[in-house]
């Protein structure tokens, strides 16, 4: 996925919802990066390996609510277009010397009157699914502080999971329920590939991994490294087989009605864990009509929706909601470490602190590993947020300069099957071009049996000269081409030969080399055994003074 040069601008106007006007609800900045994740139907095609980029960075602003309107709080966040945000009020807080605004560039800016469709079109989440169904590891996490609409994003309100029954149709569905929809219609476009579904659903509360998919079990679950996909993985997780969307809306369901929440001064409805909900798609698809090989592609998608960071002052937490902010306020603070020492190229070649918390092991491969990452960073734009506004946008341009390295996962052993398969295509190619060469020459000896009789055969291989083989005859042609052929079998048997003998060569000085390093150890045994022999018989044998 090459990154242009240029950043051509673009504006979208929507008509509003409650009248005829136009207005602009969000900007876009790069087109190319756009171009990338915006649309699934212009997708670029998809290699074992991709080129490095950078973590897919958006910014969403929420309306004021009615808290800030009665307390009159003024909009500090002005849109100047082109993906560009400017947050005013900055004296509000900081000394009368610093600066009174400060301007910020992403992906992608929503408006406050951008809905929850405008998010799951133009953020890039479309991008994130169809590179997991085509095997990638793809994580989405929403970033802001309490209360800046970061669950709504992802889930929709809270009250879609508290009726018995979720409404479907609803207009707003988050970017989860929306990206399960669109991931089924991937799957029925994908006629010549089998597909297997898994999901699970977690939550880290004060720093404890709890199955949420399993209610009446809230032990702790351990976080372990695995030797075999180097990242971390949580052991006993409860995954749940998705046949149809109907099973994934469950998962869903389930895991909503499942998490911590609590209430206080900013947030009535306040998240009080972190969450990732994680769909596994395994697919197996045949390498061609007349071969018995499968290919398996192991991809996923995370959805992670972070607890918001909490000022006590602000929102009057005390006992056990006070020490849930200090373990959501403690974990964030080791990501937000995490991510300045991935954007700072000085920094990112040093120790990267993931091991701090849960939070960042499990998040680790989506920040700088092979992943693919679409940061949402939600904000709130009243002046009395002015603080944790800037923070949030410093947090978000940060990870938007993190480069990863995407990677189909495969098995090791698959892998090497399909680098072999298209070796044998290319040698394949060779042969018939070699075959096409000498049957269309073949035809012209035919005719040109006089000529053979005239010519013969070439018996050895001289310098030829490129200009002068237009003048020779079709049976020249011919035997040149054979002894070319010939001359190419025979040397690809003696380069075999060669690498067999070099390997022999090499088994043998590895061997002579472990017993050199015998027998010197074994000398310098000796020598000190000598040496102590002697020093002993020195003592014993010393003339008394």
């Amino acid at each position: 996925m090459a990154r242009k040069n240029s950043t051509t601008q673009r504006r979208f106007s929507l008509a509003s919802k409650t009248g005829g006007s136009s207005e602009s609800i969000f900007s876009i900045g790069s087109c190319s990066k756009l171009d990338q994740f915006g649309s699934a139907s212009s997708l670029p095609k998809l290699e074992t390996e991709t080129d490095g980029d950078g973590i897919n960075v958006v910014v969403r602003v929420r309306p004021m609510n009615t808290k800030e309107l009665e307390a009159k709080n003024q909009n500090v966040v002005k849109f100047p277009g082109s993906g560009q945000i400017l947050l005013e009020g900055l004296n509000t807080f900081s000394s009368e010397n610093g600066p009174k605004s400060k301007l910020f560039s992403f992906n992608v800016v929503f408006e406050p009157k951008a809905s929850q469709n405008d998010v799951f079109n133009y953020s890039g989440i479309k991008k994130l699914v169809s590179m997991a169904v085509e095997g990638f590891n793809t994580t989405c996490f929403c970033y802001g502080q309490t209360g800046s609409g970061k669950t709504h994003t992802l889930t929709g309100p809270p009250g879609m999971f508290v009726r018995k029954k979720m409404d479907p149709f609803s207009p707003d569905h988050g970017l989860v329920y929306r990206s399960f929809l669109h991931l089924f219609q991937q799957l029925r476009d994908r006629t010549d590939v089998h597909f297997v579904l898994k999901a699970s659903f977690l939550e880290i509360y004060n720093e404890k991994v709890i199955d949420l998919l399993n209610p009446g079990n809230r032990t702790s679950l351990s976080v372990r490294w695995s030797k075999k996909t180097r990242s971390f993985f949580v052991e006993n997780l409860f995954t749940v087989d998705c046949e149809q969307l109907d099973d994934l809306q469950a998962v869903l369901e389930e895991g909503m009605k499942n998490r911590s929440v609590g209430s206080h001064n900013l947030n009535d409805c306040s998240g009080r864990s972190h969450t990732i909900l994680t769909v596994h798609i395994t697919s197996e698809q045949q390498m061609s009509d007349s071969s018995d090989v499968f290919i398996t592609k192991q991809g996923k998608i995370n959805f992670v929706d972070l607890a918001g960071s909490e000022m006590s002052k602000k929102t009057k937490s005390s006992g056990k909601t006070l020490t849930e902010a200090n373990n959501i306020n403690k974990s964030l603070m080791v990501l937000g470490y995490c991510i300045s020492s991935l954007s700072d190229p000085k920094k990112r070649t040093g120790h990267i602190p993931y091991r701090d918390s849960k939070l960042t092991k499990l998040l680790a491969d989506s920040l700088a590993g092979s992943g693919v990452t679409l940061m949402i960073a939600c904000i709130s734009p009243a002046s009395s947020n002015v603080c944790e506004t800037l923070n949030t946008l410093r947090y978000a341009a940060r990870a938007k300069k993190i480069r990863t390295k995407p990677i189909i996962v495969m098995d090791p052993r698959e892998t090497l099957i399909v680098s072999l398969k298209r070796e044998i295509e290319a040698l394949q190619k060779e042969n018939e071009h070699l075959r096409t060469a000498l049957n269309m020459n073949n035809c012209l000896v035919g005719n040109a049996k006089k000529s053979s009789e005239t010519y013969g055969k070439l018996t050895t291989l001289k310098p030829v000269n490129v200009e002068k083989l237009s003048q020779m005859s079709p049976i020249e042609l011919v035997d040149l081409i054979k002894h070319y052929a010939a001359d190419n079998e025979a040397l690809r048997k003696e380069n075999f030969d060669l690498f067999h003998s070099r390997d022999l060569l090499m088994r043998d000085h590895q061997i002579v080399c472990h017993e050199n390093e015998r027998l010197i150890k074994k000398l310098e045994n000796q020598r000190s055994g000598s040496s102590a022999k002697l020093y002993k018989y020195l003592i014993e044998n010393a003339p008394q003074a």
